[in-house]
């Protein structure tokens, strides 16, 4: 297997995934499967790797999944596709992450594909229980176990006179009505929590907005959680007519039943105004977090959220939020101990009868595990496994920075080609496996070395790069003559391995940016003929480009 990464690697990460993974490569218009993973295997019932999408794909969806990846390449950064829309009436929901990598030229792109029909599920359960108790014309109110109002639509506001966000997070009790049959009921469904009813509903005299006294039927909807009742959601229904009593109550009791789910406790969910406060927060993302209701209620979004999330992120969400449009992304956070942690969110804005937003819905799955593993496989694709040293793509990298710096301030950028004088005699006499130690001790001696702004790496076997930013160009020569001065004596102080002390030299040769090259390529190619003349003058030996 070619490319960035190993096949052992990639077995190491995602060999026991759950979820399909695939390693492409790009070649010419098109894409080859590079590597798959076993889950793969199974779903296709043939081993992809070498065959084109083409060849394994209906051409529809190989053109489909040709632009997304063409995407993904052309924006250089991680990029989500999902292939339904809410409310569609195809049975599997799938969505896709791609990472892309560049290597040697060449394009990859690593595909993480996971079943999401569950979670389009709960979306669109919550979307039209949002839309059903908002717009409806009766009361409804969600009470938690303990008797604290979690919330209540316009209507319920409207019908009784009082106003949601005075009594958000207030007892049930502390609203004047009488409410003896209320409790008595909410108390009767704690006590046979265990039953195996789901709603109930009990009749209640209560005095309206206008003063008019008028008769509802009550029916609860318990919210559970392990078996343990956590809210209950509760319809009111005026009642004009007593004979359409057993009607009103039976359908009000289906209508609860039928979107219940929408209060999934298999998701993370919090709810919070305009201005950004929490109104909500279901107990999974409380276990999650380790904040209680007190602590979230009330607490601004922005205080979990702009923890990570940049100022120019949490506008961009903000906008598209206004706009009316549902906001689909990863989002890192941090729990209330300060340990960080992945979400895919989709946050939904909820609209009153007036069609005006007032609240923000976000559905949330912790996806911190994946998003851990894809920070491992950017770190190996950008490091020596060996030494842990950035290599030379990540060089690549940091040059481009520093020259950046080094054109605006006018200082320059020095680069070391180091080469350990007799490497192989230590692998033939000591074996490989103290061979391998001691390039490890090497990397460290040589990060010892340097200055903190400084940047090595390893580029294969015994050969490392250094780069050196912030270069003087009037005592350019002492500068870099000092940094080298303390690389040769911490080598010649050397360490042990096995109580075998090693006091090792190496070879250096050097070049300078601007002044030497205009680019990366250039520099090292300067840089290591410099190298190589060191070489020709024996061992411990420093060459500045130029010089014979």
């Amino acid at each position: 297997m070619s490319g960035p990464f190993t096949k052992e690697q990639m077995d190491m990460l995602y060999g026991k995934a759950a979820d399909p993974v695939y390693f492409m490569q790009q070649q010419g218009n098109g894409f080859v499967y590079a590597w798959v993973n076993p889950v793969c295997r199974e779903i296709f019932g043939i081993d992809l790797t070498g065959r084109s999408v083409e060849q394994c794909m209906p051409r529809e969806l190989a053109l489909e999944i040709h632009k997304q990846y063409r995407i993904a390449i052309k924006r250089n950064e991680r990029h989500r596709y999902r292939d339904y829309s809410l409310f569609s009436d195809r049975g599997t929901a799938m969505e896709t992450e791609l990472t892309p990598f560049s290597y040697e030229g060449t394009q990859y792109v690593l595909a993480v594909t996971r079943d999401v029909t569950e979670q389009k599920k709960i979306e669109e359960d919550y979307l039209f229980y949002q839309s059903l108790v908002q717009n409806s014309v009766d009361p409804m109110l969600m009470i938690s176990a303990d008797f604290t109002i979690l919330d209540m639509n316009p209507a319920y506001e409207k019908t009784f006179g009082v106003h949601r966000k005075e009594w958000l997070g207030r007892n049930y009790d502390d609203i004047p009505q009488d409410k003896q049959k209320f409790f008595e009921m909410g108390k009767l469904l704690l006590e046979n929590s265990t039953s195996t009813h789901k709603a109930s509903s009990i009749f209640l005299t209560r005095i309206k907005s206008d003063g008019r006294e008028a008769k509802f039927s009550a029916s609860y909807s318990l919210i559970k959680e392990n078996g343990i009742i956590r809210a209950f959601h509760v319809v009111f229904r005026e009642l004009t007519n007593e004979l359409l009593l057993k009607h009103e109550l039976k359908r009000t009791e289906n209508i609860l039943e039928s979107y219940k789910d929408a209060l999934n406790y298999a998701a993370l969910v919090l709810i919070w105004d305009n201005s950004g406060m929490i109104e909500f927060a279901n107990e999974n993302f409380k276990k999650l977090t380790g904040f209680d209701s007190s602590e979230l209620t009330g607490m601004n979004i922005q205080s979990i959220g702009q923890a990570i999330m940049s100022s120019q992120q949490l506008a961009h969400l903000q906008s598209v939020l206004k706009k009316g449009e549902i906001w689909r992304g990863q989002v890192r956070s941090l729990k209330k101990n300060g340990q960080p942690f992945w979400v895919d969110a989709t946050i939904i804005p909820l609209f009153d009868v007036e069609g005006r937003i007032y609240q923000m819905l976000s559905i949330l799955f912790d996806i911190t595990d994946r998003k851990e593993m894809e920070e491992q496989l950017h770190h190996m694709a950008y490091h020596d496994p060996l030494t842990n040293l950035p290599n030379r793509r990540m060089m690549v990298k940091h040059f481009r920075e520093m020259e950046a710096k080094s054109n605006r301030t006018g200082d320059q950028v020095a680069v070391l080609y180091i080469d350990g004088d007799n490497f192989k005699e230590i692998n033939d006499r000591h074996g490989h496996e103290i061979g391998d130690e001691f390039i490890h001790q090497f990397a460290r001696a040589l990060e010892r070395s340097i200055r903190k702004h400084d940047v090595a790496a390893r580029i294969g076997g015994d050969e490392f790069l250094i780069l050196l930013p912030g270069i003087s160009a009037i005592n350019s020569r002492s500068q870099i003559e000092n940094i080298i001065s303390r690389i040769q004596q911490t080598l010649k102080d050397g360490w042990a391995i096995d109580a075998q002390h090693f006091s090792p030299t190496c070879s250096i040769g050097s070049a300078l940016y601007p002044e030497n090259g205009n680019d990366f390529e250039e520099l090292i190619q300067k840089a290591d003929h410099a190298l190589y003349e060191a070489k020709k003058k024996g061992g411990g030996i420093v060459c500045f480009h130029g010089e014979s």
